[in-house]
């Protein structure tokens, strides 16, 4: 199995769930990618006329601008709005998204740094509330609370490391 160099997650507005794209390999513009599970070899171009990409030997021209993690890509009459999110931004929209019930204990998806912790035990806490930064793959996370309650319990330290599945906080 190919090593995978960056693994992303994307979702074409109106079509539904997020589907894992992996870049397995780079060299110079040409790009190996497995778009849920289907692989494709990209040679991408940026002039100034616009962006041409040869994707499996097929041209396709278009114009593509970014705002945060939204992509807005159009080629020809066609449109299409494309959010892209890496591992942790994913994991962290979903359990913000929706509000959980009961007892909830946040830990880890990837191994990393608690640079800050925002919240005290005893504190209570909105969904949504930003209870600390997380530093994974040299970017600062904001771990959210994913539901209204207390802080019951922190398990970590500033300054402290974490590795995966490890127990950050309890909110209750």
């Amino acid at each position: 199995m190919a090593k995978i160099l960056a693994k992303y997650f994307a979702q074409v507005e109106g079509d539904g769930d997020y589907v894992p794209v992996e870049i397995i390999s780079a060299s110079s513009n040409i790009y190996k990618l497995s778009v849920d599970g289907k692989e494709y070899v990209v040679d991408y171009a940026d002039s100034k006329s616009g962006i041409s990409f040869i994707i499996n030997n097929v041209s396709y021209g278009v114009d593509i601008s970014k705002k945060g993690t939204i992509y807005d890509v159009q080629r020809a009459d066609d449109h299409f709005r494309v959010e892209v999110l890496d591992e942790m931004k994913k994991f962290m929209k979903e359990r913000v998204s929706k509000e959980l019930q009961g007892r909830q204990i946040i830990d880890t998806q990837m191994p990393g740094l608690i640079l800050k912790i925002l919240v005290e035990k005893g504190q209570e806490v909105s969904v949504g509330t930003p209870l600390m930064i997380l530093v994974a793959m040299k970017m600062e996370n904001e771990i959210k609370s994913p539901k209204s309650g207390v802080v019951q319990d922190i398990f970590v330290k500033e300054g402290g490391t974490v590795g995966t599945g490890d127990k950050l906080i309890i909110i209750d």
